[in-house]
């Protein structure tokens, strides 16, 4: 499973990655393309920790869990909250200046962000949302 707190992939496995695609966007300083990376692994692991077909450490998260990561970071570190499960148009409530959008995520609010090239990566590796399959471990 994915950590929320502890990144499965480091900033130099996702430059790397995203270098030898010639991807343009990644940020230069490392710690914008570690918040990146929290960012887009929190929002993979919010979407697909439950539905992982075979067990796994964070640490030994398997390549393409990695490279769907560092697809989440980019687009994160280009729209820092994109893949963020909050939906901006509902105010829940509000105190003077300041006010709090909070909502209940649903099954479209990340998936519909994410681009398909993530889905692809992890096709294999996740079981569709709703089915009750069988964690297997290897």
């Amino acid at each position: 499973m994915l950590s929320y707190i502890v990144p499965a992939v480091t900033a130099s496995e996702a430059t790397s990655y995203l270098s030898a695609a010639g991807i343009t966007g990644w940020p230069v300083a490392t710690d914008d393309q570690e918040a990146a990376i929290m960012r887009g692994q929190r929002a993979l692991a919010a979407l697909y920790n439950g539905r992982w077909l075979t067990k796994w450490e964070n640490s030994d998260a398997p390549d393409a869990v990695k490279f769907a990561i560092a697809e989440a970071a980019l687009v994160e570190a280009k729209t820092p909250g994109t893949l963020s499960a909050v939906d901006p148009g509902k105010v829940l409530t509000t105190a003077g200046k300041l006010s709090w959008t909070i909502t209940k995520a649903t099954a479209n609010t990340v998936t519909g962000k994410l681009p398909d090239v993530i889905g692809g990566l992890l096709a294999d590796l996740v079981a569709p949302r709703g089915a009750n399959v069988p964690l297997v471990r290897f």
